[in-house]
This record gives structure tokens, sequence and C-alpha cells, in this order.
């Protein structure tokens, strides 16, 4: 008795998920050590989320430096409407104006400004 080997082309489908930009709305920042700490919420709740930090221009040379930022909430069209609160915890140590000291952070959409000291 002999085994016949059949030739088989297996297809690997990999799910892409598709992020865009999402609203949410700041309920409270706070800066501790290197990390921001933002409260935020958003709707969902059935699909992925994720935020994330980046400069929003360029460093003004002032006294002490200034350096806007965003965050950026994307997510996979989760159609869930529930009201989500989350806690964000970013690391700013890239946001740094001078190698010791303090930098203002201008975080889009918060209206106090971020006195970071390092």
């Amino acid at each position: 008795m002999s085994l016949e080997t059949e030739d088989v082309n297996e297809t690997v489908v990999q799910e892409t998920t598709t992020f865009t930009q999402t609203p949410f709305t700041f309920e409270d920042v706070v800066l501790k050590g290197d990390t921001l700490i933002a409260k935020v919420q958003y709707s969902g709740g059935c699909g992925n989320h994720q935020f994330e930090i980046e400069k929003n221009g360029f460093l003004m040379k002032s006294l002490p430096p200034k350096q806007p930022i965003k965050i950026t909430h994307l997510s996979d069209k989760d159609p869930c409407r529930a009201l989500i609160i989350d806690e964000l915890k970013l690391y700013i140590g890239d946001f740094r104006g001078t190698p010791s000291g303090t930098t203002v952070l201008m975080l889009e959409n918060w209206n106090p400004q971020l006195i970071y000291s390092y």
C-alpha cells in the first residue's frame, strides 16, 4: 500500500484592522514625573481603541520653552455607543525643550498649560 501526498496550497488570511481618528474629550490632565495622565471620555465599548501622543508643531524658543502636543484617538469604527471613561498614562520625556529644567506643554483641546519640570 502506498501513500499519496497532495500538494496543498494554504492561503493565510490576515485580518487588517483600519483605524480612523475618532473624537474624545478630556475630563482631567495631570503630569507626574515623565508621565502625562489623562482621563478621557469617548463612545464605544466593543471595538479596539488606541491613543497616541505627538508633537503638534515646533518647540517655541521662549523662557521656558513651549512645546505644542496633541493626543490622537484611533478606533476601528466601534459601532457601540457606551460612554467610556479611561485613564491614559503617556510618556512625555521626548518633549523636553532643554536638557534639564522646565518645558511648558501646550496640549491641544486642553486649556491650562502643563508645566513639565525635570
